[in-house]
Parts: C-alpha cells; structure tokens; sequence
C-alpha cells in the first residue's frame, strides 16, 4: 500500500513557469525594439478607365511592330532607339552639366509622340552606375505631358475614335534588370 500512494505523489507536481515568462518578458521589447518600421508609399494616380483601356489596346497592337528603347549612359546621355517594323531610328540626348538633360529629353520624347501616337511603352535600360535619382528623373519626364504643352491624341483601337491624354510613355519597363 505504501509503494502506491509514492507513486501517487511523485505524479503530481508543480511546473515553475516564472524563468520562461521573464524570458519572454525581455525578449519582446528587444525584438520591437530591432524591428525597423518603415512606411512605403505608393501614389496611384488613376487614368480614366476610357484611355486605360486605349492604351491597353495600343500597347497590346503595337508590341511587336514599334519598340521604343531608352538607355542612360553613365555620363547621363540618354540614347533612343526607336525600332519600327525593322527599321531603327537613333536620337541622342547629350548631358548638360554632368546631368542628364531632362528637358531635352521631355522635348525629344514629345516629338516621338506626335510620330507615334499609338506607342506607349518603352524600354529602359540604365547603365549600373547611374543613381537612382536620375533613373526617376528620367521616368518622371517621359511618362506625361506638362501642363503647358497640348494634349497627345490616339486612335482607340476598338472603337477608332480618337482619345485625348497627357500621357507620353507611362509603360516603362526595365530592359536590364535580370543581369547575369
């Protein structure tokens, strides 16, 4: 009878949780205090549904017949190459200062635009030493007209009326990234 009621008693037994919850204590406002909060933006501006699917319909007809390639030279030119149905065209924007010449390029973009209406992508391909500032810089002024400047008129595809937007080249696509 003795030997049953030893086993009885070894059975119950208290487990001490302080150490584990003092642990855990101290480790959450370690781990708040090494997690860094970061707050990232993005700034949508909506084309109206009309021009986005234009422009959806542009890009989709003209993918294969007109491309539009920009490269960013680390001396901040910028080279266009605009091949249509085989046959490629070359503009140089020089750097002035240093620095890429955004209004020479926003003046050079806006001339392509009134010989292609209907192209609304282009293929950007920054050489690795130039910062990212330029690289947005870049993309800031070929995506859209400036207030002062008429709008861009195209022909919608799927109804042929023409369709009035301040949008040059907003589909930039990154022809470098996948490097080897």
């Amino acid at each position: 009878m003795r030997a049953l009621k030893s086993r009885i008693d070894d059975s119950t037994f208290e487990l001490n949780l302080a150490p584990m919850l003092d642990i855990i204590v101290s480790i959450i406002p370690m781990l708040l205090l090494s997690v860094v909060f970061t707050r990232i933006t993005v700034i949508d501006t909506p084309v109206p549904q009309a021009v986005e699917q234009a422009v959806a319909a542009a890009n989709e007809k003209n993918k294969d017949l007109i491309q539009v390639r920009m490269a960013v030279a680390k001396n901040r030119n910028v080279q266009i190459t605009i091949v249509d149905r085989g046959q490629s065209k070359d503009y140089e924007v020089a750097a002035v200062n240093a620095k890429t010449d955004l209004d020479g390029l926003y003046k050079q973009v806006l001339a392509i635009k009134k010989d292609y209406p209907d192209v609304f992508r282009v293929e950007l391909n920054p050489e690795e030493s130039v910062p990212l500032e330029e690289i947005v810089a870049v993309m800031d002024s070929v995506r859209t007209t400036k207030s002062s400047d008429k709008k861009v008129v195209f022909t919608d595809s799927t109804t042929g009326k023409p369709v009035e937007t301040n949008l040059l080249l907003p589909d930039i696509i990154f022809g470098n990234v996948a490097g080897g």
